[in-house]
């Protein structure tokens, strides 16, 4: 588990209770600066977090990623996605990506998608979830 904050962290642990053991590691870093160990995880699972990174520490962070997959592992990401171009959030100086420009950023990491799937049943008001697994 990955998380910029300590106390985030600390707070995952304890919500997990005795399945906090299935979590081999807490990481306190950045995504920018994570560096995944190299053919160790089946899954990556990367949710609600990539409106911190800009295009370019995405694209380098899901290649770190990829090398961090084991054969036949699988990076999936869960996010909001923009209804038309890039969005900022002046509060917490996040972006939402428009799925094109998160295709773009994924084929830039050198990845392809293997699956793709819109949320259903959220509320047209707020932005639209997708998930995505490549490798």
């Amino acid at each position: 588990m990955v998380d910029v904050t300590e106390c985030f962290l600390e707070k995952a642990q304890s919500f997990l209770g005795e399945e906090r053991r299935r979590v081999e590691n807490y990481f306190c870093c950045g995504l920018q600066d994570f560096n995944p160990e190299p053919n160790h995880y089946d899954v990556v699972w990367i949710q609600w977090v990539i409106g911190h990174l800009t295009d370019e520490h995405l694209a380098e962070f899901l290649k770190r990623c990829q090398k961090g997959l084991r054969p036949n592992g699988i990076i999936v990401i869960k996010d909001n996605v923009a209804y038309e171009g890039v969005i900022l959030d002046d509060v917490d100086s996040s972006v939402c990506r428009e799925l094109s420009v998160l295709h773009d950023v994924i084929e830039k990491a050198g990845l392809k998608i293997i699956m793709e799937e819109k949320q259903e049943n959220f509320p047209d008001e707020i932005y639209h979830v997708y998930t995505v697994a490549m490798r």
